[in-house]
């Protein structure tokens, strides 16, 4: 697809797309997987304590969502949606770029959150918090990428 210069258009459809879908990505999947890993762990047997409740999980995740969507929206707007403006403004919009950005987005959120939360914003410095955010914001940018349908590469002729 080309614009009415003849360059390739960065991105297939709108940015707004990306930016209203992708915060859910991280939230949800998060507890998606926390469910079911506390599914295989209740019907296995966790070994020598008891399971937590059902309620207690279910409710646990729902914070997840009701915390985690609303975070997630207000960064994206915020951080993620200008940078993407601005990448397209000089015409170098590319999922490499910013995923790129989102992944260092990443910890910085996951911070920013877990103070927010009362949560261990201690564990989010150490590596594997760090690692553990910078995957977060990556899945977040490529989900926003594939729903904005931004080109992976694009260089600066846009050609």
């Amino acid at each position: 697809m080309q614009d009415m210069t003849g360059r390739l258009m960065q991105h297939k459809r709108s940015l707004w797309r990306g930016a209203l879908i992708s915060p859910w990505v991280v939230p949800v999947g998060l507890a998606l997987l926390l469910g079911v890993i506390w599914l295989v762990g209740s019907l296995v047997g966790a070994g020598d304590h008891d399971p937590e409740p059902p309620g207690a999980v279910a409710g646990f995740l729902l914070l997840i969502i009701l915390f985690g969507v609303p975070f997630t929206y207000l960064v994206t707007f915020v951080c993620v949606v200008p940078m993407a403006l601005l990448l397209r403004a000089r015409q170098a919009l590319s999922t490499a770029r910013l995923c790129l950005w989102c992944a260092l987005l990443g910890p910085v959120t996951m911070y920013a959150y877990a103070r927010f939360m009362n949560g261990q914003p201690d564990q989010v410095l150490k590596p594997f918090g760090i690692a553990m955010g910078a995957s977060y914001g990556l899945i977040s940018g490529a989900a926003f990428c594939l729903a904005s349908g931004v080109r992976l590469f694009a260089g600066r002729r846009g050609a």
